[in-house]
């Protein structure tokens, strides 16, 4: 398979899916330095962004609550957030929002480390999304680290390697092939590992992730 090299113009096709994807992933690895992040820029961008785009009075309100939630797991209060996040599913299902509210609320069950509930959101998630590769993929990867904190590694790394096959394009796919590999050294599935790595540095040559993958190819194999 011939490798491919992301250009800038695939990375702008999609503004909005690509920016909440990557604030996903950036909070979900860094939840503690976003939580002292002052202002809170990121999540504003979200909040402007669906008031803006609203068509009606009921994505208006929808979009409102939502980034309240969002303001609210900037600043650490996960219960409130997780209770508006809710409000946004149950009372605004029909709306852009609730999608949305149902991809953070995985995110946030996951901050708080009640990963089952997390695994079964992000699996609704990938059922909203799943004509929306990025997002899909995103949310199959949210599986996958569920899997990975429940000590599931073998699972673990078969989601990652799902997550992939959903965008393989898609600007994180080294990052979840990466992680498929550690998954697989915990599980002891070092063919896998191998198979892994091989595929990330013939694949995604240009990636930040290649280093890292040939250094624990010549460490750990």
């Amino acid at each position: 398979m011939c490798p491919h090299r992301i250009t800038k113009k695939e990375i702008k096709e999609d503004k909005f899916v690509t920016f909440t994807f990557k604030l996903n992933e950036w909070i979900r690895e860094h939840l503690n330095q976003v939580l002292m992040v002052a202002g809170g820029v990121i999540l504003v961008g979200v909040i402007v962004f669906f008031v803006i785009s609203s068509k009606s009075k009921r994505e208006e309100n929808a979009a409102d609550l939502l980034g309240k939630a969002g303001m609210e797991l900037q600043t650490g209060e996960l219960g409130t957030a997780v209770s508006d996040l809710q409000k946004v599913i149950n009372q605004y299902g029909s709306t852009e929002s609730a999608k949305r509210a149902t991809f953070l609320l995985a995110s946030a069950y996951y901050y708080a480390k009640d990963y089952n509930q997390a695994q079964s959101f992000f699996e609704k998630s990938l059922d909203k999304y799943k004509n929306e590769p990025n997002m899909a993929a995103s949310a199959q990867a949210g599986i996958a680290d569920c899997y990975m904190q429940k000590g599931s590694f073998l699972l673990a790394g078969d989601n990652y390697v799902k997550a992939v096959s959903m965008d393989p394009q898609g600007f994180l796919s080294p990052q979840y092939l990466l992680k498929a590999a550690d998954a697989y050294i915990r599980a002891g599935q070092n063919d896998k590992t191998r198979e892994m790595l091989n595929r990330l540095i013939k694949e995604y040559p240009d990636s930040r992730e290649v280093y890292q993958a040939k250094i624990q190819f010549s460490e750990y194999l």
